[in-house]
């Protein structure tokens, strides 16, 4: 497997999201006019796009032309074919898989001569979007180029020097404003995401630190549901021994005495979990167990009303070694683990010598039913959040708003625990 965690959406919800921040936005934004010198005659330039723009999620593609034409457009000469090759080449890999396309269907164009009527015309223009990491790890947009179809009425000069650098500039603003934030795993280090565009989706696939960032090649297949986050087995593992840590060294002390007619006896003992350690069950909904080792020792004799004592020491253990087995459930957008049974044990003990056997039993059953019942509860006990999915903030002044998972079933996708759902969105 190429990636841990791996958090996605399809084409759908994002467009969704992109009708909102148009509703909301326009006309202070999608909309510009200014003037322009045409070979001469002064004109002024307006341009209104009327229609939400329409994100394409297949991975824009370039010509080796295209690309080499970033190194020697207004440099010709600068550098030799041999950089020129090795610098296309290296752009061309770090576009690759995280680039996709924004279309505004319908960009009307105004060109004022101011004397007679205007020149009008509507146009397509497709602006070029580069996923990317920022230093902080958040995953940004950044729109590095934009094309429109031919108007017929409307110069190219125009659309190259007026309208296109306009609509790429707000562009730059109005996306700058959608930063898709790391989901939040307690007690788990995460690389920074890395930004994979397939066919009508975008997933941000991310990596346990140790295991270094993810790298292709990635999945043709993800889950079809509109938002979904898959774990894989480390990550599910890795968080659960993360939060069952504080098991491990866990002590628990008990003590009792009692008056037997002929002496008062005792005991006391303590016991501790060891050796914890976690599984990954390959069930329908992968399941959590914890294993442990748990063993003690103690001392337990009796004090004789006519002088003197008799004691013992011995060792305690639980036999067999308990499991704990965890049922994964979603409560809102947390993913958490819980307690649902515990392996049956006996508390075994293993004298060093005699124990008097007038107070043998009695010791035997209160250390049972005390250190077992005190483990038990320990064990039985076990819950904690394998992580939460944040809401997506969008902040556009003047708009704010979250863009937030909902309605998460548990399931598997391949070996991976799936979370799918949909999302909503809401003012802030």
């Amino acid at each position: 497997m190429s990636y841990d965690l791996a958090v996605g959406a399809d084409v759908g919800i994002v467009n969704r999201v992109a009708e909102e921040v148009y509703s909301q936005l326009y006309p202070r934004y999608f909309t510009g006019s200014q003037p322009y010198d045409a070979g001469g005659t002064p004109v002024t330039v307006t341009w209104d796009v009327k229609t939400a723009p329409v994100f394409d999620l297949t991975p824009a593609t370039y010509s080796e032309e295209e690309l080499r034409a970033r190194f020697t457009e207004g440099g010709a000469g600068r550098f030799t074919q041999a950089e020129v090759a090795e610098y296309a080449a290296a752009l061309r890999t770090s576009l690759d898989g995280s680039t996709f396309q924004v279309i505004l269907h319908q960009v009307h164009i105004t060109v004022d001569t101011g004397g007679g009527d205007p020149v009008a015309a509507d146009a397509t223009v497709t602006v070029d979007v580069q996923v990317s990491t920022s230093a902080s790890g958040l995953l940004t947009l950044d729109p590095i180029k934009a094309t429109a179809s031919d108007t017929g009425h409307v110069q190219k000069v125009i659309l190259d020097n007026v309208v296109l650098p306009a609509v790429l500039d707000q562009a730059r603003q109005v996306l700058s404003g959608i930063q898709l934030p790391k989901p939040h795993i307690p007690l788990l280090d995460l690389s920074v995401p890395v930004p994979v565009i397939q066919p009508q989706r975008a997933v941000a696939a991310m990596n346990l630190v140790e295991h270094g960032l993810p790298q292709p090649p990635f999945p043709d297949a993800w889950p079809t549901s509109p938002f979904f986050a898959l774990l894989g087995r480390d990550t599910v593992r890795r968080i659960a021994e993360a939060a069952t840590a504080y098991l491990e060294g866990q002590t628990f002390p008990a003590g009792d005495s009692k008056d037997f007619g002929v002496g008062t006896g005792y005991y006391k003992a303590t016991i501790a979990i060891h050796h914890v350690q976690c599984e990954i069950l390959d069930t329908e909904i992968p399941t959590v167990q914890v294993h442990a080792a748990v063993a003690g020792s103690g001392s337990a004799g009796i004090n004789w009303f006519w002088g003197g004592s008799t004691d013992a020491f011995f060792d305690l253990g639980l036999e067999p070694d308990p499991t704990v087995t965890l049922t994964l459930t979603m409560d809102g957008t947390t993913l958490k683990a819980k307690t649902d049974s515990v392996s049956s044990f006996d508390l075994k003990i293993y004298p060093h010598g005699d124990i008097v056997s007038v107070i043998a039993s009695w010791v035997a059953n209160a250390l049972s039913s005390t250190l077992g019942r005190l483990v038990g509860d320990a064990l039985k006990g076990i819950e904690f959040t394998l992580g939460s999915l944040p809401a997506i903030p969008i902040d556009v002044d003047p708009i704010h708003l979250d863009v937030t998972p909902t309605d998460l079933t548990l399931g598997r996708f391949g070996d991976d625990l799936s979370l799918q759902g949909d999302v909503s969105i809401s003012k802030r």
